[in-house]
């Protein structure tokens, strides 16, 4: 049942909106699906979590954006990164990406987090609290899109959770931060897999 869950989730209801102008479509092929090796990155119990309730979610609001959801891999200085090579599916274009936080939203110490970018450059980012199909108890949500959407990307997109105060950022973080992807499918599109 889970193999089907898991199936499911990755590749996740196609949409039939038209495309975003200037949006980055997807146009090689690569597998999606793969074996899982043993010395892999194991998946984290948030990420999973936050998979069924932000798939929940998007049924309920009826959403027709393909989701993925991607555990960081650990950079310099307590970086955590992602490549930004994105997967995709022939025919879809990119839409949204977001850093998520996985806190606790009711616990204190959260709220005297800081997150910013280590690479490609240095900036702060805003915690995005806009209405999002991200399920909200799956954390605190910081809008990276701007850092996948261009061709000067770089290989690799990282960031640092930074405390202020005495708070210890890694001590309210349950898990490893994730990276949630939107994309947007072209009408009447075989499903095809590629890589951006």
């Amino acid at each position: 049942m889970s193999g089907y869950f898991i199936a499911w989730v990755s590749f996740g209801i196609l949409s039939s909106l038209l495309l975003v102008v200037g949006a980055v479509e997807c146009s090689e092929k690569e597998t999606l699906l793969k074996p899982v090796s043993n010395t892999g990155t194991q998946i984290t119990d948030c990420l999973m979590e936050c998979t069924g309730m932000t798939y929940i979610k998007k049924l309920q609001l009826q959403d027709n954006h393909n989701i993925r959801l991607k555990d960081s891999t650990e950079g310099d200085l307590g970086e955590y990164c992602w490549s930004t090579e994105l997967k995709c599916t022939i025919g879809e274009s990119f839409q949204h990406a977001y850093v998520v936080l996985p806190v606790d939203v009711s616990a204190d110490g959260h709220e005297q987090l800081e997150v910013k970018t280590t690479v490609p450059t240095a900036t702060i980012l805003l915690a995005h609290n806009s209405p999002s199909i991200i399920a909200d108890n799956c954390g605190l949500r910081y809008d990276v899109t701007p850092h996948f959407s261009t061709e000067k990307a770089g290989a690799s997109f990282c960031v640092q959770v930074v405390a202020q105060e005495d708070v210890l950022g890694d001590k309210v973080l349950k898990c490893p931060p994730f990276l949630v992807t939107f994309w947007q499918r072209k009408p009447n599109q075989s499903n095809q897999e590629g890589g951006r």
